[in-house]
């Protein structure tokens, strides 16, 4: 199934969101759905928002391999 995660920084001392970032983040949410990978990982932009300094947006979709 589709999955999308949201990195962010939640203060100005904290790390940049990277795509090392999200990618673990989507790996924990496709765990959480019983799938053994993350295929057609997309990355959006670093922007800040209202409630962080700093965000990065990601999807992906999650898989689970049958034998």
């Amino acid at each position: 199934g589709e999955i999308n995660v949201t990195v962010n920084k939640t203060t100005i001392f904290n790390a940049d969101p990277t795509p090392a970032l999200v990618d673990e983040r989507l790996r924990k949410e496709a765990a959480k759905l019983g799938a053994d990978a993350v295929i057609l990982a997309r990355y959006g932009t670093v922007g800040i928002a209202l409630t962080s300094w700093g965000s990065l947006d990601g999807r992906g979709r999650a898989v689970r391999f049958v034998e």
